[in-house]
């Protein structure tokens, strides 16, 4: 029943009539329960985190764009009103990322007929917790009532999280409402739901400006032991990039990993989350940050490895089902969390994975931090794969820088890709070429659309687990993501 770019949550309400002798009608309404008695609509996905006191519910979709879904109770709503009585609906409600408008919502059907509904609405300007009330009088008798909390065009990842949701029956002894007169019935030409107007005190979007092969961004200069971005080779365009000069991770480019255990096949340590506390732009740069938790985080339902919860925390950001690019040269700005001997455990990463999800895998970064007496803070592994189960042998190259480390500076890596050969850089000198000659499979893995993705990784077969010395939080922070073309 919602229109098209609006996200309608149905709150599981159990059935119940003016007999029931209690006042709250909604069942499981903080998600003791788990997630019993809900759904997620096609395409939607539903999952228990963190809610206020204990858990919560919490939907969202993978794009693209902006997107109608819904979390629904498997119970429907009130079975049978009384006409003339008051319900009043309350839920705590809370956004991922600022720039959300939430309304609480009650509607009266007869059978398939809308005979009414009242919403209260609540732009969130940031991602903490707040209040929605809405209060409802009903218009005929023995009709149902549904509740909705509804998100307004929301972007792709980012989740609205539901806790704490009452629904009081007045004819079921919940309490008396005192409202003002009741709303007239409304006409047959608003039952569908329509985008609610703007407030006049709603804060606007923020504006990002465009990026072309003809404009280049000025952006103040950044503390760096490094020197500036070498210059793009003759021949190449700019067609994309993010100089991460907003307040916030542009959905429209970048999907955030949140409550997810990406990389179990790594046997990585952190619950990957998109909060400030992990993922933030600000000052011109993106930072990725990795956290010992003081308290074990729970990450999300299904964690079989640690299902008390995990002792770190990350960032895992990519541009899956938004940007896609065959061909091109791809290059980062980055200063990475690696101090020697203080960083052992932490795998930052610049990557590209396949559109598809089939052969292919293009390392253009990857580093491990060491711990007291470790040599791998100064080098760059740059790898390609084929696939995950040995078809061909993975190809890689170390580089050593010749001065300093990873974590002294800002540095710059590239690769450039082109049908038969891939060429690799650090701070703009090419470390190594591959192509036919040394990779013979080159073309059968690289010859179709790829996606980018940025992590820091904590722990896995490779880094292994943090030890004492390791500093946290440890920030990956990125200055700018460029690609060009021929």
């Amino acid at each position: 029943m919602a229109a098209a770019g609006v996200v309608a949550v149905a709150l599981a309400v159990v059935a119940t009539t003016s007999a029931s002798g209690t006042g709250n009608v909604v069942a499981n309404s903080t998600f003791d329960d788990g997630l019993s008695g809900w759904f997620a609509s096609s395409g939607a996905r539903l999952e228990l985190v963190k809610g206020r006191s204990g858990q919560g519910a919490q939907i969202s979709h993978p794009g693209p764009g902006r997107r109608t879904i819904a979390l629904n109770d498997k119970t429907n709503s009130v079975e049978s009103s009384d006409q003339g009585a008051w319900y009043e609906a309350r839920a705590w409600v809370r956004a991922t990322r600022p720039g959300v408008s939430v309304a609480l919502r009650i509607m009266e059907y007869d059978g398939r007929t809308l005979r009414g509904q009242k919403r209260s609405t609540l732009w969130l300007t940031d991602t903490a917790w707040h209040p929605l009330t809405t209060k409802y009088r009903a218009v005929t008798d023995g009709s149902s009532l549904d509740l909705n909390v509804v998100g307004n065009q929301v972007p792709a990842n980012v989740g609205i999280v539901v806790d704490d949701i009452v629904l009081d029956d007045s004819t079921a002894g919940g309490p008396v409402v005192t409202v003002p007169p009741a709303p007239t019935k409304p006409p047959a030409s608003t039952i569908p739901v329509t985008k609610p107007p703007v407030s006049p005190t709603r804060p606007p979007s923020p504006t990002k400006p465009p990026v072309s092969s003809t404009t280049t961004t000025t952006k103040p200069p950044t503390t760096s032991t490094t020197t500036t971005a070498p210059a793009v080779p003759a021949g190449w365009r700019k067609v994309w990039a993010d100089e991460f000069d907003g307040s916030s991770l542009d959905p429209a480019v970048w999907k955030a990993e949140d409550y997810s255990t990406y990389g179990e096949g790594n046997k990585e340590l952190p619950c990957l989350m998109d909060r400030p506390e992990n993922l933030k732009v600000s000052g011109g740069t993106l930072t990725l940050s990795a956290r010992r938790e003081s308290t074990p985080l729970k990450c999300g339902n299904s964690d079989t490895r640690f299902p008390n919860g995990r002792s770190y925390s990350s960032g895992h950001i990519s541009t899956k089902g938004l940007k896609e690019w065959k061909y091109g040269r791809f290059e980062m700005r980055a200063k990475l969390p690696l101090t020697p001997g203080k960083s052992k455990g932490l795998w930052p990463a610049f990557w590209l994975r396949p559109t598809d999800g089939g052969t292919g895998e293009l390392d253009i970064l990857e580093a491990i931090g060491s711990g007291n007496g470790g040599t791998t803070s100064n080098k760059v592994y740059q790898t390609l794969h084929y696939d995950y189960v040995g078809t061909h042998p993975q190809v890689g190259y170390e580089y050593a820088l010749t001065s300093g480390h990873l974590g002294d500076g800002y540095h710059t890596y590239a690769v450039e890709w082109e049908p038969g050969e891939i060429r690799f850089y650090v701070d703009g000198k090419l470390t190594v070429t591959r192509n036919k000659t040394n990779t013979s499979w080159i073309d059968q893995a690289f010859n179709k659309p790829f996606y980018i993705r940025l992590n820091l990784a904590v722990g896995g077969n490779w880094p292994g687990t943090p030890d004492a010395s390791t500093i946290f939080p440890a920030n990956y922070v990125v200055d700018y993501v460029r690609v060009y073309q021929r």
